[in-house]
């Protein structure tokens, strides 16, 4: 019997038909799991700390509304996960999605009504950022002054504004909130998964990452789009500000990781953040 296998003798599904294996992240590994009784995500944990966080997290939304997040599962034995040859695992209901174009109206529409959870959890122990803007720093500035000197500078003159907006918990974020971890389900209504790296973190950060995700490519129509953004978003004129500020804060992030990976990246996000300084 494979590992899976043995994970789901643990839950009330019954046995395994089929294992699709998903994306995997840094930290963790998934598989779509077929069962007699219903298809089901399986995942690996770091910890227990954090298992037990992203169920508590996961409740609080599903108290706000069930159809904004999957439910993590419990065991037989009621625990939200089990161990396995030393590895963690968690147990959450499969949505079924469809490939249709998300809309930004229904986005924020799921995720003002997540907020709500958001605002009220409360929890002793907070996972720390795992890409804090201090340390994407120290570790690629002298690569992008060599191989950018002109972004680099720009950066230079905003970085510390930057480092002390992204040391701010102010409030409980989703932390991860790319297009990648939304879903167009079948009633055409937006759910948000993967909360994997939530924390305490900029209050306006998922709406930021939101932002960034249905931005136009054309800056002539950023302007139109980041009225009709805050309108939907409820961000008032008095935020806007510290709003487009987080917007950067992510933006530079972005640029920061793609150091590394793709030169064009690089130059897509400096280009979004000349655009959204344009607006300030």
């Amino acid at each position: 019997m494979d590992s899976l296998s043995s994970v789901l003798l643990a839950y009330n599904l019954g046995h395994v038909t089929k294992t699709i294996p998903m994306t995997n992240g840094k930290s963790s590994m998934a598989w779509r799991v077929e069962t007699i009784s219903r298809p089901v995500l399986v995942k690996t944990v770091p910890s227990t700390e954090q298992a037990l966080l992203e169920f508590a997290l996961t409740q609080a939304i599903q108290d706000v509304d069930s159809h904004l997040t999957p439910a993590i599962l419990c065991t037989r034995a009621k625990q939200p996960f089990i161990t396995m040859n030393r590895q963690i695992y968690q147990v959450q209901r499969f949505w079924e999605h469809q490939s249709s174009a998300l809309t930004l109206a229904a986005a924020l529409s799921c995720y003002l009504k997540i907020r709500k959870g958001l605002d009220q959890f409360e929890y002793d122990w907070q996972p720390q950022d795992p890409q804090p803007l201090q340390q994407l720093w120290q570790k690629q500035q002298a690569k992008l002054q060599q191989t950018q000197p002109a972004i680099y500078a720009h950066l230079v003159s905003q970085i510390e504004s930057l480092l002390l907006l992204d040391q701010a918990q102010e409030a409980w974020v989703h932390g991860d909130l790319g297009r990648w971890n939304l879903l167009t389900m079948t009633n055409k209504q937006v759910g948000i998964i993967d909360f994997g790296q939530a924390r305490r973190g900029p209050r306006f950060l998922d709406f930021a990452a939101l932002y960034h995700g249905f931005m136009p490519r054309q800056g002539v129509a950023l302007s139109a789009y980041t009225e009709r953004f805050c309108h939907l978003a409820g961000i008032s004129k008095v935020d806007r500000l510290i709003f487009l500020a987080t917007v950067r804060l992510w933006l530079v992030k972005g640029l920061l990781v793609a150091v590394d990976k793709a030169t064009d990246a690089i130059k897509v996000f400096d280009q979004a953040c000349h655009q959204v300084e344009q607006l300030t």
